[in-house]
């Protein structure tokens, strides 16, 4: 009987081995045929012509599978042939069971797939390492520091001039990431910089710090950009460019210009010094003879454009010689110190009061609208000089004799001024002193 094939061969299988005459095989066939012919019974079992082609498809995946997922050939080869043992021996048990399955066409299926994708991943991975060593020649002909890096942060391509730069070899740098060598601070900044490459998909240039291997830190500014290759992969490339000596040299040169700038503010300083002893008494503080000839003829010039009038008060005081021989030169300072700020608190701000020296002193009244103001001014300062002065707990009594000449009335010229309103002060001194007298 056919349903006793698989318990007959198994016995026969467990049984000695011994010769068997052809002629007592060939009876063995013959009476399962003739039995199976008699009951109407199939020889074997098999599978409907879908499961088979789906049984020869599944071999056929499961071969580019494993020709897809194993890149090392030995271990390729050593799954080929595991796999095709699987095979035999599920077709094997299949036919101890009575089941007869296609087995050599799975098994041409699952290699041959096998062994095209193999060839195919060996081909392509021909074509990277290709692609990479030309890649390698390009970018190494390039003289900024270059990175490639994937979507794990992992350097991927590096151009020598990167790992010159940096002080590490190419052997040491692939595959690892910036925490690996760079101090913890500036791994941050650059792993935030590729985070934004990878988010925003545009290119981005900023400026960063960079410690190579011997510890120098540079200023680099690194523009990084994103690449798609024809998987789909993302590739962050980096091209640097070293600021370090640019950059020093704009902060000499920034520390040259401040330095600069300190100078021209001193000399500005002393400038403006001399200047102020040029044009001022160093006693009194007012302006000296130099300044008040330079203030007369520019107030003439502006009086002459504006058809106004000025009024020039030529001062000496009365008994300053006295008190500077009795009580000496330092009293005497003293007291034309006193005189000097009681004189320009008699005075608007418009008005210039200088000292031409001693005890003689001028007074330009600019835009004065009528010639009784300059003698209302001549008389406060009279008034004013009066007044006695203690000093060191000396009771001091001194006046003023005032010359007065007023422009364009008395005369144009500036000289001609200055000389009629000195004649006029030592008029005041001849009719009794402490009195102003206007030019003649």
């Amino acid at each position: 009987m056919l349903h006793t094939l698989p318990r007959k061969l198994s016995r026969v299988l467990c049984r000695p081995v011994r010769p068997v005459a052809g002629i007592e095989l060939q009876a063995h066939f013959i009476s399962e045929i003739i039995s199976a012919a008699l009951q109407g019974r199939p020889l074997l079992k098999v599978w409907s012509n879908p499961m088979e082609w789906l049984w020869i498809g599944v071999w056929a995946y499961m071969g580019a599978v494993i020709g897809k997922r194993i890149h090392r050939p030995s271990f390729s080869i050593l799954s080929i042939l595991l796999f095709c043992l699987v095979l035999s021996g599920s077709a094997y048990l299949a036919l101890l069971f009575g089941w007869w399955i296609p087995f050599v066409p799975a098994l041409l299926t699952f290699s041959g797939s096998a062994i095209t994708i193999i060839c195919q991943v060996a081909y392509r991975q021909e074509e990277l390492k290709r692609s990479k060593e030309f890649l390698h020649q390009v970018i190494n002909t390039i003289p900024d520091p270059i990175f490639v890096k994937n979507e794990k942060h992992q350097w991927i391509v590096l151009n020598e001039a990167y790992c010159q730069f940096l002080g590490y070899p190419e052997k040491v740098l692939i595959e690892k990431c910036d925490y690996d060598f760079f101090p913890k601070h500036e791994a941050d900044v650059f792993r935030a910089s590729d985070e934004l490459i990878f988010q925003s998909q545009q290119p981005h240039e900023n400026e960063e710090e960079f410690t190579d291997a011997r510890g120098v830190t540079h200023i680099i500014a690194t523009k990084r950009s994103l690449h798609k290759d024809a998987a789909g992969n993302f590739f962050l490339v980096g091209v640097i460019r070293d600021n370090t000596t640019r950059k020093r040299r704009e902060e000499e040169l920034r520390r040259s210009a401040a330095e600069l700038s300190r100078i021209n503010q001193e000399l500005k300083i002393k400038e403006d010094h001399l200047r102020y002893l040029a044009y001022h008494d160093p006693l009194t503080g007012l302006p000296n003879r130099k300044f008040f000839t330079e203030q007369l003829q520019e107030s003439l010039l502006w009086a002459q454009e504006n058809s106004l009038l000025i009024g020039l008060l030529f001062i000496d005081l009365d008994g300053f010689k006295q008190v500077n021989d009795t009580l000496g030169h330092e009293i005497g300072d003293r007291l034309l110190v006193t005189v000097a700020r009681r004189l320009t608190h008699c005075l608007r701000a418009s008005d210039t009061i200088s000292r031409l020296g001693g005890d003689e002193f001028t007074v330009i009244l600019r835009a004065i609208p009528k010639v009784p103001i300059a003698a209302r001014v001549a008389e406060k300062i009279v008034s004013t000089m009066t007044k006695p002065i203690v000093l060191e707990g000396h009771m001091l009594q001194i006046s003023a004799s005032i010359g007065i000449s007023v422009y364009p009335y008395n005369s144009r010229d500036s000289e001609t001024l200055i000389q009629l309103a000195d004649s006029a002060m030592y008029r005041a001194k001849y009719h009794g002193k402490n009195r102003y007298e206007f030019a003649e």
